[in-house]
């Protein structure tokens, strides 16, 4: 189906080689946006996470644009860490020492390119891909790149072992959600923030008559535990791939992910002025 979308519009991938020059010499940062292809339930796409970390760039860089500071968005990166959801048909099994590869391959790409502030945005929860990523940064700055961060809410980076590190920028996850409606369900996959998240801007990726016929999982903080095991013990968990209430109660809960972006934003320009 030829749906109109391209995760492509936008970024680098747009622009000649001598705009990308210009703007490593005007001092612009980069903005990385990394997520996998993995099983989203019934009613969401597989791409959901690339999709999800490549709006959050487009919204960080609009909100970096009015602060004055110029960031390009490099191309999304697909192939990232599937621990949890491997046991599910479309979901991309990366082996770990290849996504540090390929992201380490992409991060020396661009400071060769000139651009010394590079900042990886992700929409993968997954601890396995999260270490990964941290793991790809880590290197950076063994190398020099000091410039390179990573950028996680706090409850991601409070599990990532060794992040109180200047690779690692965090903020806080809780105030993001000030005033939106939640349906009080436990969620953490293919859950109402992230069908929030499509239906606002990919509505056409999502299969609604799906969604109308899935009920909130009513899941507890054991059967997350169980959960994040990964693989079989997911599935079981989860037999039909997501981990929540699908449907969101608020209409305008994709505001969390502006409020992700502006956070993210400000991160970005604490780390620019230091």
């Amino acid at each position: 189906m030829n749906n109109g979308y391209s995760i492509f519009a936008g970024t680098m991938a747009d622009l000649t080689y001598p705009e990308v020059e210009a703007a490593a010499e005007r001092g612009a940062c980069v903005v990385l946006p990394t997520g996998v292809i993995e099983q989203h339930g019934p009613h969401l796409p597989l791409g959901t996470d690339a999709y999800g970390a490549y709006q959050l760039c487009r919204l960080v860089k609009s909100e970096l644009a009015r602060r004055g500071v110029e960031a390009l968005i490099a191309p999304p990166v697909f192939w990232g860490i599937n621990q949890v959801s491997s046991a599910f048909p479309g979901t991309f099994r990366t082996r770990p020492e290849t996504a540090v590869a390929l992201h380490t391959d992409i991060l020396d790409s661009l400071a060769t390119d000139g651009f010394d502030r590079i900042f990886v945005i992700n929409h993968q929860g997954d601890i396995e891909h999260n270490r990964m990523l941290l793991e790809a940064v880590r290197r950076q700055h063994e190398h020099g790149h000091t410039g390179v961060v990573l950028l996680e809410p706090d409850f991601i980076a409070d599990r990532l072992e060794g992040s109180s590190t200047p690779a690692v920028a965090s903020f806080a996850m809780q105030p993001l959600f000030e005033g939106l409606e939640l349906t009080g369900e436990l969620g953490v996959h293919a859950e109402e923030i992230e069908s929030a998240l499509m239906m606002r801007w990919f509505p056409e990726l999502v299969d609604y008559d799906a969604m109308a016929e899935l009920k909130p999982t009513g899941l507890t903080a054991d059967d997350l535990t169980e959960w994040r095991r990964g693989g079989e013990h997911a599935r079981r968990v989860t037999p039909q791939g997501f981990f929540g209430a699908p449907s969101p109660r608020d209409p305008f809960l994709w505001r969390f992910h502006q409020r992700m972006a502006a956070a993210m934003a400000d991160l970005v320009g604490r780390c620019i002025s230091a």
